[in-house]
């Protein structure tokens, strides 16, 4: 019915769905009739074609009352709230504001043009979430501000609970419907959960769906990260205090990041905190979402998994493989051994030095010299040329070693850490 009423008719073909039944609105019932009658007496002769004449304009009235009992669709009405409708969404960085911060009402966007989804997600639990959403695009929005989305590395989104997610380019690119929807299921007027506007991301994971969105942050270049350390979590946070954290009913061991940030050289607060799951999920928090309250969960279900007090059951990074800051990245050796290509050294399987370093985020290898230093004081300094001969082998402690393939003069450690030499 709805697509008669707003699609697929020869009225709605030249006419807006409002604005064809705005004007069939003012012929009353019996005009129409008559109007009819009289077409159909002059232009049929026999009793056949008036009776096909006449079904045709009882099922057009049928569809005429459907289309005003309706009403027009719900991204085209407001929620009848002047005060809701009032409330604003912020965006911080424009260049065009001269670091100013614009604010765009919920009124506003519904001015903009309206985008209808029939949208689906998959959560981190594994669960899928299917709504019917209505929206500006959100380059729209930007653009009512007096910006262009295209001229932007990315952009990040927080939400009134002060959930954040960073939006890189390749998401935003990968994204060109992405919307903020003011209407869910027919409802103009959004949950407590979920007001003001909820990202609508199609194709992408349930973390980047951002609820209760207040505030976006636009950045004319995302912060390079320049990788000098690589650790195995486990050795990197030896000794430091275990905490039970209770999380949605489950109580698992966790630590503070904010501990284990203390045990880095330097950690920039303008860089971005990343996290990869094993199962290709990445994500991206700004630094000053993580430096307090912020925890990896180690043991239980879905371990390693970020938690906060903040952080929905359902948009975490589930089975961390590894994070990185500006300069540090650590990984837990067997969800990396889920995903990684291995190869064997002396009946042993294990990642590639080289590789597990590209997939932490170095992006020079071959040129480079590296330590390896052993959770025993060893330290071997190695070209990394000679890395693709020796693998990570991940050990029942959670720790990992390191073993070479014959012909390299160095000895099998426990690893406690790879370091860019020099």
């Amino acid at each position: 019915m709805k697509d008669a009423c707003y699609g697929k008719n020869p009225i709605s073909s030249k006419l807006s769905a409002a604005s064809a039944a705005s004007v069939l609105s003012k012929l009353s019932a019996a005009s129409v009739l008559s109007k009819m009658y009289a077409l159909s007496s002059r232009a049929f002769k026999s009793f056949r074609a008036y009776m096909l004449c006449a079904f045709s304009l009882s099922v057009s009235m049928l569809l005429l009352a459907a289309c005003g009992a309706a009403g027009p669709p719900a991204a085209l009405r407001d929620s009848g709230d002047p005060a809701y409708e009032a409330l604003t969404v912020q965006i911080e960085g424009l260049r065009e504001l001269g670091g100013g911060i614009a604010e765009i009402s919920i009124a506003e966007m519904r001015s903009l043009p309206q985008h209808d989804l029939e949208a689906s997600y998959k959560r981190t639990t594994g669960l899928n979430e299917e709504y019917a959403m209505s929206g500006p695009l959100l380059k729209d929005v930007i653009a009512l501000a007096g910006g262009n989305l295209d001229d932007y590395a990315g952009f990040g989104l927080i939400g009134r609970d002060n959930y954040y997610c960073l939006f890189p380019r390749e998401v935003i690119d990968g994204t060109p419907d992405l919307m903020l929807a003011l209407t869910v299921d027919g409802s103009a007027k959004l949950d407590d959960d979920k007001y003001p506007a909820w990202a609508a991301v199609q194709g992408q994971f349930g973390p980047y769906w951002v609820k209760q969105v207040e505030k976006i942050i636009m950045y004319a270049e995302v912060p390079q990260k320049n990788i000098t350390n690589v650790w195995v979590f486990s050795r990197l946070t030896e000794g430091l205090p275990v905490i039970e954290y209770e999380y949605y009913g489950s109580q698992d061991n966790a630590i503070d990041l904010e501990q284990v940030f203390s045990r880095l050289d330097y950690v920039d607060s303008k860089a971005f905190f990343s996290m990869k799951s094993a199962d290709g999920f990445m994500k991206n928090e700004a630094m000053n979402m993580v430096k307090s309250r912020y925890y990896i969960k180690i043991d239980g279900e879905d371990a390693p998994t970020n938690v906060a007090p903040y952080i929905k059951l359902g948009m975490n990074v589930q089975k961390i493989s590894w994070f990185s800051t500006s300069a540090d990245a650590v990984f837990f050796p067997e969800m990396l051994m889920m995903y990684m290509d291995t190869r064997q050294v002396n009946g042993e399987t294990g990642i590639p030095l080289d590789e597990l370093l590209y997939e932490v985020g170095l992006g020079t290898v071959k040129a480079a010299v590296f330590d390896i230093l052993g959770t025993a004081g060893q330290r071997y300094s190695v070209p990394g040329s000679e890395l693709s001969g020796a693998i990570m082998v991940p050990l029942a402690n959670g720790g990992a070693k390191v073993l070479w393939q014959d012909g390299l003069k160095y000895e099998s450690v426990e690893l406690q850490r790879i370091r860019v030499s020099g």
